[in-house]
């Protein structure tokens, strides 16, 4: 499977809750971040999961952290932005 298609399995594991969100964060990151070729991506795929990437690099579940505005992200956040880009990219 590609890296392009394991972004994809992973977006849709995260929406039909197969996967948590620590994990999501953590893999999604990690294969957009690491280790895909940028090529295989359309410049849409590129700006909507970078923009995934960078919200779930900051993930937080600690309310304290959450008070703090533009720096941490929480899971509603995280899964609103995977359904807008499910959506989007279909």
């Amino acid at each position: 499977m590609s890296e392009k298609e394991q972004l994809y399995e992973l977006l849709n594991m995260l929406q039909s809750r197969q996967i948590g969100i620590k994990d999501f964060a953590k893999k999604f990151v990690k294969i957009f971040d690491l280790e895909i070729d940028y090529n295989e991506l359309s410049k849409r795929e590129y700006e909507m999961f970078g923009e995934i990437s960078d919200i779930s690099a900051r993930f937080s579940d600690d309310p304290e952290d959450l008070k703090i505005p533009n720096v941490y992200y929480s899971e509603k956040q995280i899964r609103n932005e995977v359904m807008k880009t499910l959506n989007l990219l279909k």
